[in-house]
């Protein structure tokens, strides 16, 4: 088949881990990158056609497909402009930056028909997906509960070189908790409600450096996690299954999901359960590591992308689902503001009708 032409939005952290990957993929040609800081760019990618303005690119190069890795808050701009042009659009998280920016991009997306993905990269791990398949085949019996924890200490040079990083809608909770917040909602099922309290006690600055949530999901299953970036640990996904080199891999488990008849620890694939699968507290429980491949997620994400936009498969997440995936984080930065329990579901119901509003904006 022909190759897919691409063209990338936004050369930044995030932006150049996609080029890279393009770079060594033989089913992209890329046609085009567009940054405001064009000589930087045209430094990093010498030989690749620079534009300042993206519209130009889209018009000038006329790509199949592009990657939007721009700043957040013109996600939304962006992914119209390419829907209004027939391009299709895998746009890295979160969707948009607030909700009505979602409900204003997937309108726009449906009137054009175009192919959506949006990046939550994790989607794309063979652990994530063994997990899933566990979990919704009910080996482990019920989901009754999950236990979670993401804790690193972020150092004061990655404030210094975003200072936004120190303001609200910079903490770990829209950067970090969302990751994983999509993560629960793709193996463990909808999130349906959430309650929270977060502080800055360790930096006290203006954002939230701990969290802690309770997740409640459609299948009945409660879920608690812990978050901060001002704590020491293991215990983080990027240092569990390796995805990031910025993060020394510890190969922990920061999760663990509770059954009826078992629990399995994550990203370790550790299985527990009692012999013959019985329910008897005085019975030993045994342990099992399962196997699972490591692959590169935004390889593995390319790769469905390419399908997607040649037609092959469905979407794993349009523009649609990441938009519930901001749905629920936000509301853990509502409900910890508010000191209440958030309940989703006519949130849900808005972003699908196209009448969604923001309480708490990115």
């Amino acid at each position: 088949m022909s190759t897919v032409t691409i063209g990338v939005i936004g050369a930044g952290l995030i932006g150049r881990k996609h080029l890279r990957t393009i770079a060594n993929h033989p089913d992209f040609n890329l046609v085009g990158i567009a940054d405001t800081n064009t000589d930087l760019a045209s430094s990093q990618y010498p030989g690749e056609r620079i534009f300042a303005d993206y519209t130009h690119m889209l018009d000038q190069t006329k790509p199949d497909a592009v990657i939007i890795a721009s700043p957040n808050q013109v996600h939304a701009e962006i992914g119209i402009a390419c829907a209004r042009r027939g391009i299709n659009c895998l746009i890295e998280k979160p969707v948009t930056d607030t909700l009505e920016a979602a409900a204003a991009l997937i309108q726009e997306v449906s009137r054009s028909g175009i192919k959506t993905l949006v990046g939550h990269h994790r989607r794309h791990h063979e652990q994530v997906k063994t997990v899933q398949t566990l979990l919704r085949d009910g080996q482990m019996g019920a989901l009754v509960g999950v236990s979670a924890i993401w804790a690193a200490h972020k150092p004061a040079p990655y404030f210094d070189a975003a200072p936004w990083r120190a303001e609200p809608g910079g903490g770990p909770i829209l950067i970090n908790l969302i990751h994983e917040i999509d993560f629960l909602r793709f193996v463990a099922g909808e999130i349906v409600a959430i309650s929270a309290v977060a502080s800055n006690r360790q930096r006290r600055l203006p954002v939230e450096d701990t969290a802690g949530a309770l997740l409640e999901f459609a299948g009945g299953a409660i879920g608690t996690f812990f978050l901060s970036d001002s704590a020491v640990s293991p215990w983080t996904t990027e240092q569990g299954i390796g995805e990031a080199v910025e993060f020394p891999f510890s190969g922990e488990s920061s999760y663990r999901f509770i059954g009826s008849h078992g629990s399995l620890e994550f990203p370790a694939l550790t299985s527990w359960a009692q012999a013959g699968r019985t329910q008897d507290w005085n019975q030993p429980i045994q342990a099992q590591r399962l196997f699972a491949k490591t692959v590169d997620p935004y390889a593995a994400q390319l790769d469905h992308f390419r399908d997607v936009v040649r037609g092959s498969v469905p979407s794993l997440q349009p523009v649609e689902d990441g938009a519930r995936t901001l749905i629920a984080t936000l509301a853990v930065t509502e409900a910890a503001i508010l000191g209440k329990r958030i309940d989703l579901a006519e949130r849900y119901e808005a972003l699908a009708t196209n009448a969604v509003s923001s309480p708490v904006h990115l």
